[in-house]
């Protein structure tokens, strides 16, 4: 039996029917609000959650020595950085991030908290390995990029000088901050699009290009360098000072061959440049009371204004008092000339010489030849020392300040000075950059210079005070110089002195200059012709060698020799105190590699006797330290 069919009342289907139409017209309002009105917000939301800025990366400026062979280079590193808002789902994996940066997980946390909603750096400019255990772990929201790090090949040997970078490869220190704005790179950015694990689906847009550092060419020697620092170091070590400096230049352009500081750190290593005293460049940043290496400079200033004659002789027997002060030689003379006074290194004659000269003679010799100026080298806070101006100069002052005592220079100041002795009276400006042309100033007339340059060739002679700074086979001329430290209440320290030899070689014709100063030392025999001739031996003896600067000797007469089996020019050279080019102009050899065994080659004749060229320094005994130094409260 077939049950009836029932209908809904016709006003409650017109309900339902309405409803239906009603949700229906809700959505479509809905679709078309979404897929018009709010269609920006919606691109914008997805932007938000799909693009990110990411950075490109670009290199440092390299810095090179005057060969090309790099001083600081960019090798490859890697930069790590998150994405907190996708990284903050994985907290899970926090923990082995952590260990793979061989960080704590509360210092990993902060990091991530530094950064921005969608960018912050976990680590930069560290090794290849930390990249590679980041990318096996696969985590979303953290990121490797390739990019540099700063890398110095010779490692503490250039530290003081070419300074340090900061952890966003700015420069800090040295030249790396002081050429900071043309060495440094800087960095693009492009607008990437990431899926849902944060990897890069598609770069959108390029919102900057990356731009390169410019390289910086320095006029460094690397083998004088070396050989600068090694020296410097192990007489620092000897001697034990607080901190010495050492610069070598060419005295007839001005470029810096070599300029060393001590103590120092290698960079390369993690954690090794954190005292602000290992990486200060002493030779620019500290000044000090020079001692009897000023002395030049006052009969320089004596002769150029003929206050004093170059034959002029004095009596320096007993003590020369000078309101109320007395100054004292060590060795006791009775008549010296000019250049015994700077021979035997005698306050008494110095000081008369600079009382017979007006004052501002003496201070503006001392400003032309750089003195009290900084130099223009690119080093931040570079010191300009002290000199005070010679209206203020007491009668003491102005005996005084030829003794290197009531004035204050640095390292390259000497080097810089004493170069206008051994050009022929002009002062160089330093250079420590190719490719800049050499500026000159004459600072004093030639015949003074040439005087000058004869008679400081004493010092480094038998019975000089620099004798321990005499290289075999050439002319060595210079001066030395020892001053107590000041303790910086108005007095000095009794047993530590600032120990100076500022020298130039070949003494016939110079082509180099180095200044050598070890500060702080309180050992018994810490003098000038003591601790620092020795490094200014050292390392202008393979300063000559390196740039094949001929010795004296080798002009006179010459003789033939039979080649032996194996032996090749550069040996033949040094065994006969000649020099490779020398050795191919006399027998008209056009290449180096052009000897057989068993020919005759032309070399210089020996010469005998006591000759200087063949002269060497001698080890020195107390009673000689004694004799050829100043002593510890001289000159």
């Amino acid at each position: 039996m077939d049950r009836p069919v029932k209908f809904l009342p016709a006003g409650r289907a017109r309900l339902v029917i309405i409803f239906l139409l009603l949700t229906f017209a809700v959505m479509l309002i809905r679709d078309i609000y979404l897929q018009i009105l709010d269609q920006s917000t919606l691109r914008q939301q997805g932007q938000m959650r799909y693009l990110r800025t990411i950075p490109l990366p670009a290199s440092r400026g390299i810095i090179t020595a005057r060969n090309g062979e790099p001083l600081a280079v960019n090798v490859h590193a890697v930069t790590i950085w998150a994405d907190p808002a996708i990284l903050d789902k994985h907290h899970d994996q926090w923990a082995e991030l952590s260990h793979a940066l061989h960080l704590s997980e509360a210092s990993f946390a902060r990091r991530v908290a530094s950064g921005g909603a969608d960018y912050a750096y976990i680590e930069r400019q560290v090794a290849p390995e930390f990249g590679t255990a980041l990318q096996k772990l696969q985590v979303p929201g953290i990121y490797v990029q390739d990019t540099s790090r700063s890398y110095y090949p010779m490692g503490a040997v250039t530290t003081p000088l070419l300074g340090l970078v900061d952890e966003a490869h700015q420069g800090s220190a040295g030249l790396e901050r002081g050429y900071n704005t043309w060495l440094r790179a800087h960095p693009g950015k492009e607008l990437a699009l990431v899926d849902g694990h944060g990897q890069i689906v598609h770069v959108a847009k390029v919102q900057k290009l990356a731009h390169f550092g410019h390289p910086l060419q320095l006029t460094i020697n690397p083998q004088i360098q070396y050989w600068a620092y090694i020296t410097l170091t192990r007489s620092l070590h000897h001697f034990h000072a607080k901190d010495g400096s050492a610069v070598v230049m060419n005295v007839h352009t001005g470029q810096i061959l070599a300029m060393v500081s001590a103590p120092s750190c290698n960079p390369n290593a993690e954690g090794s440049c954190m005292d602000p005293a290992d990486y200060t460049n002493n030779a620019v940043h500290q000044a000090f009371e020079p001692g009897s290496v000023m002395k030049p400079f006052v009969v320089a200033a004596a002769l150029a204004s003929h206050s004093v004659q170059p034959d002029a002789r004095f009596n320096v027997f007993h003590p020369l008092i000078v309101d109320g002060y007395a100054i004292t030689d060590d060795v006791r003379h009775h008549i010296l000339n000019i250049e015994h006074i700077l021979k035997y290194s005698s306050c008494i004659g110095a000081s008369k010489i600079a009382l017979k000269t007006p004052e501002q003679i003496i201070y503006n010799m001392y400003r032309s030849a750089g003195f009290g100026r900084k130099p223009d080298l690119g080093f931040v806070d570079a010191t300009s020392g002290v000199l005070p101006n010679w209206h203020s100069w007491s009668l003491a002052r102005h005996a005084t300040i030829a003794l290197g005592y009531g004035v204050s220079v640095t390292t390259l100041q000497l080097a810089d000075a004493y170069a206008a002795f051994a050009n022929g009276g002009y002062h160089m400006r330093p250079e420590l950059v190719m490719g800049q042309a050499p500026v000159a100033k004459r600072i004093m007339p030639a015949w003074v210079a040439k005087k000058l340059r004869v008679w400081l060739q004493s010092v480094a002679e038998p019975g000089g005070t620099g004798i321990l700074a005499a290289i075999e086979g050439y002319h060595v001329a210079g001066k030395t110089g020892t001053a107590n430290m000041a303790n910086g209440h108005g007095g000095f320290y009794g047993h530590t002195t600032n120990a100076t030899f500022v020298g130039f070689a070949p003494g016939n014709h110079p082509q180099l200059v180095m200044a050598v100063s070890l500060r702080g030392s309180h050992f018994k025999w810490n003098f000038g012709g003591i601790e620092a001739a020795p490094v200014f031996r050292v390392t202008m003896r393979h300063a000559l060698q390196e740039l094949d600067v001929a010795p004296a000797c080798h002009h006179g007469p010459t003789m033939r020799i039979t080649i032996r089996p194996g032996q090749n020019l550069a040996e033949i050279a040094q065994q006969y105190h000649s020099s490779v080019a020398h050795l191919m102009q006399i027998n008209q050899m056009t290449n180096p590699e052009d000897i057989d065994s068993g020919a005759l080659l032309m070399v210089p004749t020996p010469k005998g006797g006591k000759h200087i060229c063949r002269f060497e320094a001698p080890l020195v005994s107390r009673a000689q330290a004694e004799i050829w130094s100043e002593g510890g409260g001289g000159a």
